[in-house]
C-alpha cells in the first residue's frame, strides 16, 4: 500500500505523459565539468518549479550534507536521492537507507587497498570516512568537495554500517579496474562509474531507480509522472524508472541510449515545460 502524502501538485504533458515531478543528476548533467556548483540560472528555475506546484529531487551519488550545502538557497524546498539512492529523504526526514553487508564490505575495501593510486571513501549516513595519510585527497574532500569527512586509521575501526563505498583515481577509472571489480562483485553489488574518477559501489537493491520509486509512492505518484535527468551510469536506473528522461549531451553513449531525449541544459528544459 502507498503511503501518500495529502498533497496536490501539478503537472505538465511531455511527450503525452503527464508529469508532475523532476528529479536530477548534478555532477555532469547540471554542474558542468570543472566547477563545483550549479549555474545561478538553476536555483531560480527550481523556485519557480516548486513554487508552480511541481517537486523537484536532488539525486546524486553525493552526500545528503554536501547536497544541501551545495543547494542551500532552494534546499528546504526540495527532496533527496543521496549516496547513489542509499539514502533518501523526503520533507527533511529519512525514509530509506540501504546499508552493507559488513562482510562483504571489509573483503572489498580489502580488494580495494591493493589498487595503488587510489583512494577509498567510505559513506556513512552523516559522514564519509578516508585514510590518513593522503592529505591531497583529504583537501579534495573537504575543501572542494566540501563533505562532511572522518579520517581513520583502519576502516575496521568504523562502527556504523557503510552505506555506499567509493574508489577514486584522479586520472580516471582505469578499464581493467572496473572490469575486474565488476566481475568480483556485480553479482552481489552494483558497480558504476559515477563520473570525474569514482567508481560506486552500493547494495543491488539500492540505486537511484529504486529510490525515485520509493519517493514517488510517499509523494502519491507514479514513476511514470516524473522527469529524470542524467549523465552517467549511476543515472541509468533513474532514467529507466522515469516516465520521461533526458541524457544531458555530454553523457556517456550507452546512458544516451537510455534516455528518451539529448538535452544540452536541463534549465533550458525546465523552461520550457514548466515554466
Amino acid at each position: 500500500m502507498k503511503h501518500t502524502e495529502a498533497v496536490t501538485y501539478n503537472g505538465t504533458w511531455i511527450a503525452g505523459k503527464e508529469i508532475r515531478a523532476v528529479a536530477s543528476d548534478f555532477d555532469g548533467t547540471i554542474i558542468k565539468k570543472g566547477t563545483y556548483a550549479p549555474p545561478a540560472e538553476f536555483y531560480e528555475a527550481v523556485r519557480l518549479l516548486v513554487d508552480g506546484g511541481v517537486p523537484f529531487i536532488a539525486a546524486s551519488g553525493r552526500q545528503y550534507g554536501n547536497l544541501r550545502r551545495m543547494l542551500a538557497p532552494i534546499a528546504d524546498r526540495i527532496h533527496y536521492i543521496a549516496e547513489n539512492g542509499c539514502l533518501v529523504v523526503y520533507n527533511g526526514q529519512i525514509i530509506y537507507k540501504s546499508s552493507f553487508d559488513r562482510a562483504v564490505a571489509m573483503a572489498l575495501i580489502q580488494d580495494m587497498e591493493r589498487r595503488e593510486g587510489a583512494h577509498i571513501l567510505a559513506s556513512g549516513e552523516k559522514t564519509c570516512y578516508i585514510l590518513e595519510g593522503a592529505p591531497a585527497f583529504e583537501e579534495r574532500m573537504c575543501n572542494k568537495i566540501k563533505n562532511d569527512v572522518t579520517v581513520v586509521k583502519d576502516f575496521k575501526a568504523v562502527e556504523e554500517d557503510f552505506i555506499k563505498i567509493s574508489l577514486y583515481w584522479e586520472a580516471g577509472i582505469p578499464a581493467a579496474a572496473k572490469q575486474w571489480f565488476t566481475d568480483e562483485y556485480g553479482s552481489v553489488l552494483q558497480v558504476v562509474n559515477s563520473g570525474n574518477g569514482w567508481l560506486d559501489f552500493n547494495m543491488k537493491e539500492a540505486g537511484k531507480g529504486p529510490a525515485l520509486g520509493i519517493l514517488a509512492s510517499r509523494m502519491g505518484l507514479e514513476t511514470s509522472q516524473m522527469l529524470a535527468f542524467g549523465d552517467n551510469e549511476n543515472d541509468i536506473s533513474m532514467l529507466q524508472a522515469a516516465g520521461i528522461s533526458y541524457a544531458v549531451s555530454t553523457a556517456l553513449p550507452h546512458v544516451k541510449a537510455c534516455a528518451d531525449f539529448v538535452c544540452e541544459s536541463v534549465t533550458e528544459v525546465l523552461r520550457s515545460y514548466f515554466l
